[in-house]
Protein backbone atom coordinates (compact mmCIF):
# COMPACT_ATOMS: atom_id res chain seq x y z
CA UNK A 1 0.00 0.00 0.00
CA UNK A 2 0.95 3.36 -0.96
CA UNK A 3 2.30 5.58 1.66
CA UNK A 4 -0.58 8.06 3.06
CA UNK A 5 -3.54 5.62 2.02
CA UNK A 6 -6.43 4.01 4.43
CA UNK A 7 -8.30 0.89 2.17
CA UNK A 8 -10.71 1.04 4.85
CA UNK A 9 -10.82 4.52 5.43
CA UNK A 10 -11.54 5.15 2.25
CA UNK A 11 -13.86 2.61 1.76
CA UNK A 12 -16.14 3.94 4.82
CA UNK A 13 -15.63 7.79 3.24
CA UNK A 14 -16.73 6.38 -0.39
CA UNK A 15 -20.12 4.79 1.52
CA UNK A 16 -20.99 7.71 3.99
CA UNK A 17 -20.80 10.19 1.03
CA UNK A 18 -22.24 7.89 -1.44
CA UNK A 19 -25.49 7.32 1.42
CA UNK A 20 -25.65 10.69 2.27
CA UNK A 21 -25.36 12.18 -1.39
CA UNK A 22 -28.63 13.17 -2.26
CA UNK A 23 -29.56 14.57 1.47
CA UNK A 24 -26.90 16.96 1.60
CA UNK A 25 -27.83 18.20 -2.28
CA UNK A 26 -31.71 18.60 -0.94
CA UNK A 27 -30.85 20.14 1.97
CA UNK A 28 -27.96 22.33 0.91
CA UNK A 29 -27.73 22.34 -2.70
CA UNK A 30 -24.69 22.97 -5.01
CA UNK A 31 -22.31 23.47 -2.32
CA UNK A 32 -21.06 20.73 0.48
CA UNK A 33 -19.58 23.12 3.38
CA UNK A 34 -19.83 25.44 5.27
CA UNK A 35 -21.41 29.03 4.33
CA UNK A 36 -19.27 32.34 5.09
CA UNK A 37 -20.74 35.59 6.75
CA UNK A 38 -19.30 38.48 8.02
CA UNK A 39 -19.14 39.51 12.07
CA UNK A 40 -22.87 40.00 13.49
CA UNK A 41 -24.82 38.62 10.44
CA UNK A 42 -27.35 36.11 10.89
CA UNK A 43 -28.72 34.13 8.24
CA UNK A 44 -32.23 34.69 7.65
CA UNK A 45 -32.52 38.14 9.66
CA UNK A 46 -29.77 40.49 7.52
CA UNK A 47 -27.64 38.02 6.52
CA UNK A 48 -26.95 35.79 3.70
CA UNK A 49 -28.88 32.43 3.26
CA UNK A 50 -27.42 28.75 3.09
CA UNK A 51 -26.70 28.95 -0.93
CA UNK A 52 -25.32 32.60 -1.43
CA UNK A 53 -23.27 31.87 2.16
CA UNK A 54 -21.77 28.72 0.53
CA UNK A 55 -21.01 30.73 -2.93
CA UNK A 56 -18.67 33.16 -0.98
CA UNK A 57 -17.20 30.79 1.20
CA UNK A 58 -15.34 29.51 -2.58
CA UNK A 59 -15.04 33.09 -3.48
CA UNK A 60 -13.18 33.96 -0.17
CA UNK A 61 -10.83 30.68 -0.65
CA UNK A 62 -10.23 31.81 -4.32
CA UNK A 63 -9.55 35.66 -3.17
CA UNK A 64 -7.49 34.44 0.08
CA UNK A 65 -4.86 32.03 -2.56
CA UNK A 66 -5.34 34.21 -5.21
CA UNK A 67 -6.20 31.26 -7.41
CA UNK A 68 -5.65 33.24 -11.25
CA UNK A 69 -8.27 33.27 -14.35
CA UNK A 70 -7.35 30.56 -16.22
CA UNK A 71 -5.46 28.27 -13.95
CA UNK A 72 -5.02 24.58 -14.87
CA UNK A 73 -6.59 23.04 -11.07
CA UNK A 74 -6.62 19.90 -9.01
CA UNK A 75 -9.26 19.67 -6.78
CA UNK A 76 -8.66 16.94 -4.12
CA UNK A 77 -11.87 16.37 -2.60
CA UNK A 78 -14.67 17.77 -5.34
CA UNK A 79 -17.58 16.14 -4.04
CA UNK A 80 -20.44 17.15 -6.32
CA UNK A 81 -18.52 19.86 -7.61
CA UNK A 82 -20.10 23.34 -7.01
CA UNK A 83 -16.58 25.12 -6.20
CA UNK A 84 -14.97 23.46 -9.46
CA UNK A 85 -18.14 24.57 -11.24
CA UNK A 86 -17.29 28.10 -10.10
CA UNK A 87 -13.72 27.76 -10.77
CA UNK A 88 -14.24 26.60 -14.67
CA UNK A 89 -17.29 29.03 -14.90
CA UNK A 90 -16.51 32.30 -13.48
CA UNK A 91 -12.37 31.79 -13.45
CA UNK A 92 -12.16 29.92 -16.91
CA UNK A 93 -9.55 27.51 -15.37
CA UNK A 94 -9.47 24.19 -16.28
CA UNK A 95 -10.54 21.76 -13.34
CA UNK A 96 -9.98 18.04 -12.55
CA UNK A 97 -11.88 16.97 -9.77
CA UNK A 98 -11.15 13.62 -7.44
CA UNK A 99 -13.60 11.70 -5.13
CA UNK A 100 -13.70 8.54 -3.26
CA UNK A 101 -17.32 8.74 -4.08
CA UNK A 102 -18.31 6.88 -7.83
CA UNK A 103 -21.91 8.73 -6.97
CA UNK A 104 -20.04 11.95 -6.26
CA UNK A 105 -18.09 11.97 -9.09
CA UNK A 106 -21.18 10.87 -11.75
CA UNK A 107 -23.45 14.14 -10.15
CA UNK A 108 -20.79 16.37 -10.64
CA UNK A 109 -19.85 15.46 -14.36
CA UNK A 110 -23.76 16.12 -14.53
CA UNK A 111 -23.68 19.85 -13.66
CA UNK A 112 -20.66 20.26 -15.82
CA UNK A 113 -22.39 19.19 -18.73
CA UNK A 114 -25.70 20.97 -17.67
CA UNK A 115 -23.44 24.27 -16.88
CA UNK A 116 -21.95 24.09 -20.26
CA UNK A 117 -18.57 23.57 -18.68
CA UNK A 118 -17.63 19.86 -19.53
CA UNK A 119 -15.25 20.78 -21.79
CA UNK A 120 -13.32 22.70 -18.37
CA UNK A 121 -14.69 20.52 -15.29
CA UNK A 122 -14.20 16.38 -14.92
CA UNK A 123 -14.21 14.58 -12.35
CA UNK A 124 -12.89 11.20 -11.11
CA UNK A 125 -13.26 8.31 -8.49
CA UNK A 126 -10.09 7.98 -7.23
CA UNK A 127 -8.01 8.52 -4.38
CA UNK A 128 -6.48 12.02 -4.08
CA UNK A 129 -2.84 10.21 -2.58
CA UNK A 130 -2.60 7.97 -5.63
CA UNK A 131 -4.00 10.29 -8.30
CA UNK A 132 -2.22 9.29 -11.78
CA UNK A 133 -1.68 12.61 -12.50
CA UNK A 134 2.27 13.52 -13.66
CA UNK A 135 4.79 15.99 -11.46
CA UNK A 136 3.87 19.45 -12.48
CA UNK A 137 1.04 19.01 -13.89
CA UNK A 138 -0.91 22.05 -12.06
CA UNK A 139 -1.27 25.90 -11.48
CA UNK A 140 -3.14 25.18 -8.27
CA UNK A 141 -4.21 22.03 -5.76
CA UNK A 142 -7.54 23.31 -3.95
CA UNK A 143 -8.61 20.97 -1.46
CA UNK A 144 -11.90 22.72 0.15
CA UNK A 145 -13.35 20.84 3.19
CA UNK A 146 -11.14 17.44 2.30
CA UNK A 147 -8.11 17.17 4.35
CA UNK A 148 -10.30 16.01 7.24
CA UNK A 149 -10.66 12.76 5.64
CA UNK A 150 -7.30 12.17 5.20
CA UNK A 151 -5.49 10.40 8.62
CA UNK A 152 -1.76 11.06 6.90
CA UNK A 153 -2.13 14.54 6.17
CA UNK A 154 2.16 14.90 5.72
CA UNK A 155 1.22 12.98 2.22
CA UNK A 156 -1.33 15.58 1.19
CA UNK A 157 1.18 18.34 1.68
CA UNK A 158 4.41 16.08 0.12
CA UNK A 159 1.55 15.52 -2.96
CA UNK A 160 0.58 18.66 -3.40
CA UNK A 161 3.87 19.92 -4.02
CA UNK A 162 4.62 17.04 -6.63
CA UNK A 163 2.18 18.03 -8.55
CA UNK A 164 2.16 21.82 -8.81
CA UNK A 165 4.29 23.55 -11.47
CA UNK A 166 7.12 25.50 -9.95
CA UNK A 167 5.36 29.12 -8.26
CA UNK A 168 2.43 27.31 -8.35
CA UNK A 169 -0.49 27.90 -5.63
CA UNK A 170 -1.87 25.56 -2.61
CA UNK A 171 -5.28 26.71 -1.64
CA UNK A 172 -7.14 24.89 1.69
CA UNK A 173 -10.06 25.21 3.67
CA UNK A 174 -10.83 23.09 6.54
CA UNK A 175 -12.40 21.79 9.69
CA UNK A 176 -9.59 21.60 12.35
CA UNK A 177 -9.58 21.76 16.36
CA UNK A 178 -8.27 23.99 18.77
CA UNK A 179 -4.98 24.30 19.02
CA UNK A 180 -3.34 22.73 22.95
CA UNK A 181 -4.21 20.62 25.17
CA UNK A 182 -8.17 19.86 25.58
CA UNK A 183 -10.25 18.82 28.49
CA UNK A 184 -12.21 15.01 28.82
CA UNK A 185 -15.68 16.16 28.05
CA UNK A 186 -13.69 18.26 24.83
CA UNK A 187 -12.00 14.79 23.40
CA UNK A 188 -15.13 13.30 23.69
CA UNK A 189 -16.92 15.84 21.98
CA UNK A 190 -14.23 15.96 19.21
CA UNK A 191 -14.29 11.79 19.11
CA UNK A 192 -17.87 11.87 18.81
CA UNK A 193 -17.75 14.41 16.04
CA UNK A 194 -15.29 11.93 14.24
CA UNK A 195 -17.45 9.11 14.46
CA UNK A 196 -20.38 10.89 12.69
CA UNK A 197 -18.29 12.39 9.62
CA UNK A 198 -15.54 8.92 8.91
CA UNK A 199 -12.64 11.37 9.78
CA UNK A 200 -9.62 9.64 11.73
CA UNK A 201 -8.57 12.83 13.36
CA UNK A 202 -8.18 16.17 13.57
CA UNK A 203 -5.24 19.19 13.43
CA UNK A 204 -5.10 22.04 14.44
CA UNK A 205 -4.86 25.59 11.94
CA UNK A 206 -1.06 25.49 13.55
CA UNK A 207 -0.47 22.06 12.69
CA UNK A 208 -1.44 22.70 9.33
CA UNK A 209 0.97 25.22 9.06
CA UNK A 210 3.80 23.14 10.17
CA UNK A 211 3.42 20.59 7.70
CA UNK A 212 2.79 22.97 4.74
CA UNK A 213 6.50 24.23 5.97
CA UNK A 214 7.87 20.80 6.25
CA UNK A 215 7.01 19.67 3.17
CA UNK A 216 8.86 22.76 1.28
CA UNK A 217 5.97 25.64 0.82
CA UNK A 218 6.87 28.93 1.04
CA UNK A 219 4.75 32.13 1.46
CA UNK A 220 2.43 29.87 3.58
CA UNK A 221 -0.27 31.85 5.32
CA UNK A 222 -2.81 30.77 7.59
CA UNK A 223 -6.46 32.57 8.49
CA UNK A 224 -9.01 31.41 10.99
CA UNK A 225 -12.44 31.77 9.73
CA UNK A 226 -14.07 29.72 12.76
CA UNK A 227 -16.53 32.76 13.55
CA UNK A 228 -17.15 33.61 10.00
CA UNK A 229 -18.57 29.76 8.95
CA UNK A 230 -20.18 28.98 12.49
CA UNK A 231 -23.40 30.02 11.76
CA UNK A 232 -23.45 26.67 8.96
CA UNK A 233 -24.56 24.29 12.26
CA UNK A 234 -27.86 26.64 13.81
CA UNK A 235 -30.72 24.21 12.81
CA UNK A 236 -32.21 26.90 9.96
CA UNK A 237 -28.67 26.79 8.27
CA UNK A 238 -28.26 23.17 7.96
CA UNK A 239 -31.97 22.40 7.60
CA UNK A 240 -31.51 19.11 9.14
CA UNK A 241 -34.35 19.47 11.77
CA UNK A 242 -37.21 18.60 8.37
CA UNK A 243 -35.74 15.39 8.51
CA UNK A 244 -35.42 14.91 12.55
CA UNK A 245 -39.39 15.83 12.91
CA UNK A 246 -40.23 12.90 10.87
CA UNK A 247 -39.11 9.85 12.89
CA UNK A 248 -40.77 7.91 10.50
CA UNK A 249 -38.67 9.16 7.80
CA UNK A 250 -34.83 8.32 9.46
CA UNK A 251 -36.52 5.09 10.32
CA UNK A 252 -36.87 4.31 6.31
CA UNK A 253 -33.49 5.99 5.88
CA UNK A 254 -31.91 3.62 7.89
CA UNK A 255 -33.68 0.74 6.43
CA UNK A 256 -32.78 1.41 3.38
CA UNK A 257 -29.29 2.58 3.66
CA UNK A 258 -27.72 0.99 6.88
CA UNK A 259 -27.80 3.06 10.64
CA UNK A 260 -24.66 4.98 9.71
CA UNK A 261 -26.64 7.24 7.55
CA UNK A 262 -27.78 8.32 10.96
CA UNK A 263 -24.81 10.06 11.34
CA UNK A 264 -25.29 12.99 9.05
CA UNK A 265 -28.53 14.13 11.46
CA UNK A 266 -26.20 13.84 14.62
CA UNK A 267 -23.06 15.61 13.80
CA UNK A 268 -25.67 19.10 13.11
CA UNK A 269 -25.68 19.50 16.77
CA UNK A 270 -22.88 18.33 17.81
CA UNK A 271 -20.52 20.43 15.34
CA UNK A 272 -22.60 24.10 16.61
CA UNK A 273 -21.50 22.46 20.08
CA UNK A 274 -18.26 22.57 19.06
CA UNK A 275 -18.16 26.01 17.47
CA UNK A 276 -20.04 27.77 20.33
CA UNK A 277 -17.37 26.01 22.22
CA UNK A 278 -14.32 27.03 20.43
CA UNK A 279 -13.04 23.05 20.31
CA UNK A 280 -13.88 23.07 16.38
CA UNK A 281 -12.34 25.56 14.38
CA UNK A 282 -11.82 26.19 10.81
CA UNK A 283 -9.41 28.31 8.48
CA UNK A 284 -7.99 28.56 5.00
CA UNK A 285 -4.33 27.89 4.22
CA UNK A 286 -2.50 29.10 1.29
CA UNK A 287 1.06 28.40 0.30
CA UNK A 288 3.39 28.58 -2.85
CA UNK A 289 5.59 25.42 -4.19
CA UNK A 290 9.23 27.62 -4.53
CA UNK A 291 10.61 28.30 -7.75
CA UNK A 292 13.58 26.14 -8.52
CA UNK A 293 17.47 27.80 -7.72
CA UNK A 294 18.32 29.88 -10.60
CA UNK A 295 21.57 27.92 -11.62
CA UNK A 296 19.46 24.58 -11.39
CA UNK A 297 16.57 26.01 -13.90
CA UNK A 298 16.71 24.30 -17.44
CA UNK A 299 19.06 26.13 -20.08
CA UNK A 300 21.50 27.16 -17.47
CA UNK A 301 25.11 26.19 -16.78
CA UNK A 302 26.71 26.45 -13.78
Amino acid sequence: MEPGIDSGLNTAVERYYDITLDLYEDLWGEHVHHGFWDPGEVPGLNGADRHAATDRLVRELVDFAGVPAGAAVFDLGCGIGGPALHLAGALGCTVEGVTLSAQQAARANEKAEANGVADRARFHQRDGLANGYPDQAFDVVWALESLMHLPDRAAFFAEALRLLRPGGTLAVATWSVRDGELTEDERELVRQILQHQVMPDFSSLEEHEQLARAAGFTDVAVVDWSKAVANSWDPGFAQIQQYEQGRSVMRNLARERGVDVLGFFHAGPLMKKGFDTGVITYGALRATKPQPPRDSRPGRTP
